[in-house]
């Protein structure tokens, strides 16, 4: 483990991103904990290793007059931040590196607990930017005549049209966020159980507060704890930079612990369970706080360092001018003699450049070539990459980032789409029904494929068609739910999902969904089993 920047370059860091020239972005708060909006003395530094070698030796300060900027990305020409109430959109038009040009994307943030604010920006795999916001947080987000209230949530932005949505709503205080090589999502919570299974429509355990009528919550994925229960940052580790038994989990830093705990995920029908693993480090520090963790272009795992004596919102609160403001470190977690990387810039690559780094057995280039190839959008590589995605040959994990450059474009071919809905993967064909909801108005042929799916065997794809049921113009979502709950067998998660997206429909026609279980045969099968008492007790209230 290596120091590789510390104070005076970067102080109270709080968020961290790479670019896709493999530049770091740090967010600093000097601010923090204050409460009160409008402008501040927080900044957005850029670190650059322009001499390649090894440390990041340039330091340029992006933007300052923040006030506690919790989330950062970088992507769609510009550096998206969050900085409560508002989430912007910063952007460096004359190519110095500072910004001098800012958008308000969406406002509506609270700061009622600054430890809760909208953080853990990240880029989704159906394109979008992803974020979460805590449950002391209390917001209000207008856009149009669409009105959100909520607490504990995942959020995202769809970064062409500005489109704001609750992805899902639970959990405490959220602060990080990562998807695997099947683009499930997966975050790290404090109190509470430390690790979930995210989907979208569905409402989690929250740490406090009430739920809305009706709700049956969704449980964590873990029967295990780790030292401590306060968290920040996760990360899906995926590199060849580190020997075999540490790839494919998930590092989490634990700031009362002053360590990175780590977790291996399983397959539980359409979810999963995770199980522990031995504690990736551990510092001889008390005063070493994990916030981030990211994997670097040189394959090893990065991580971010706040560095306080204050651990708990409560010390920082009773005596915030006892807050420390004069330190930070940035580490890297190398493995033996890992080479650094070489200069690159997935900007300047050409498109078919881009596509042969799809299968770069470094996460980081694949994830990021996929990224710059929606941006791009170019319709010359269009039929490479769907015929990698087609190809049963080529390993799941490129297969899979070459469908994310597609969709992540916001639209698809009608035949490829096709295609896929009928594919023998489960997690293409469920990405399949998944973009075609996302997207709501698709050819006919696509949306009826989406509909067959109703009665499919595999579980990952029955959770995307009852996300999708209510999202696609012209189908009929009882009957598609009714299929999704008669086909789901025993699954841990299907059932609650399917209330989520059934609960809103029974007011309208309180019979409907019950009729077509019977009618079907399926009042006997295990999900119906699960799902009865929450339609009784619904049909009651009415």
């Amino acid at each position: 483990m290596s120091n590789w920047l510390p104070e005076p370059d970067i102080v109270n860091p709080v968020a961290m991103t790479f670019d896709v020239q493999g530049r770091i972005w740090v967010t600093e708060s000097f601010e923090y904990p204050r409460r009160e909006p409008g402008p501040g003395r927080d900044r957005i530094k850029v670190l650059e290793d322009k001499d390649n070698d090894g440390r990041f030796e340039t330091v340029t300060v992006f933007a300052e007059g923040l006030n506690i900027p919790s989330g950062i990305a970088v992507g769609h020409g510009g550096v998206w931040v969050a900085n409560a109430p508002d989430i912007l959109f910063m952007q460096d038009t004359d190519g110095d590196l500072k910004a001098d040009k800012t958008e308000v994307v969406v406002t509506g943030f609270g700061r009622d607990d600054t430890h809760e604010l909208p953080n853990a920006f990240e880029w989704g795999p159906d394109g979008c930017l992803y974020g979460l916001n805590g449950v002391f947080n209390p917001s209000h987000v207008k856009q149009g005549d669409r009105e959100y209230h909520f607490t504990c949530a995942m959020f995202r932005i769809d970064p062409r049209t500005r489109k704001f949505d609750l992805f899902c709503e639970g959990t405490s205080n959220p602060w990080g966020i990562a998807f695997d090589s099947e683009g499930s999502a997966f975050i790290s919570a404090c109190v509470i159980d430390h690790l979930w299974h995210l989907t979208e429509t569905g409402y989690y355990h929250r740490q406090g507060g009430p739920y809305p009528p009706h709700t049956w919550k969704i449980e964590s994925i873990v029967n295990h704890k780790h030292q401590m229960a306060a968290y920040c940052g996760i990360h899906y580790f995926d590199s060849p930079a580190y020997p075999p038994e540490y790839r494919d989990l998930l590092y989490m830093g634990n700031i009362h612990g002053n360590c990175i705990n780590v977790d291996r995920l399983h397959r539980r029908g359409s979810t999963y369970h995770a199980t522990p693993e031995e504690d990736f480090l551990t510092a001889n520090d008390v005063w070493f706080m994990p916030v981030a963790q990211k994997l670097g272009p040189d394959g090893s795992l990065y991580v971010l360092d706040w560095y306080d004596r204050y651990h708990c919102y409560q010390d920082a609160n009773h005596d915030p001018a006892g807050v420390d403001r004069g330190h930070g470190r940035l580490y890297r977690v190398r493995y033996e003699q890992t080479p650094r990387a070489k200069p690159f810039n997935l900007n300047s690559e050409s498109s078919r450049e881009l596509v042969s780094r799809l299968s770069d057995p470094n996460a980081f280039y694949r994830r990021g070539a996929a990224q710059v190839l929606n941006e791009r959008h170019d319709a010359a590589v269009r039929e490479q990459t769907e015929a990698i995605v087609l190809d049963p040959k080529i390993d799941s994990k490129t297969r899979m980032a070459a469908l994310w450059a597609l969709i992540g474009t916001g639209s698809l071919d009608k035949d490829f789409h096709l295609k896929i809905l009928a594919s023998d993967a489960s997690p293409i064909q469920s990405w399949g029904v998944r973009a075609a909801g996302n997207y709501g108005d698709v050819d006919p042929s696509v949306r009826d494929a989406v509909v067959a799916l109703s009665t499919s065997s595999k579980p990952d794809v029955l959770l995307q068609v009852a996300i999708a049921s209510r999202k696609l113009p012209d189908v009929d979502a009882n009957a598609m739910l009714a299929n999704v709950i008669g086909h789901c067998g025993d699954d841990d998660l299907i059932p609650q999902i399917v209330w989520r997206n059934l609960e809103p429909l029974i007011p309208a026609d309180p019979r409907r969904f019950m009729k077509l279980i019977q009618t079907n045969g399926f009042a006997g099968t295990e999900g119906f089993k699960k799902l009865a008492p929450h339609i009784t007790k619904r049909l009651i209230s009415l």
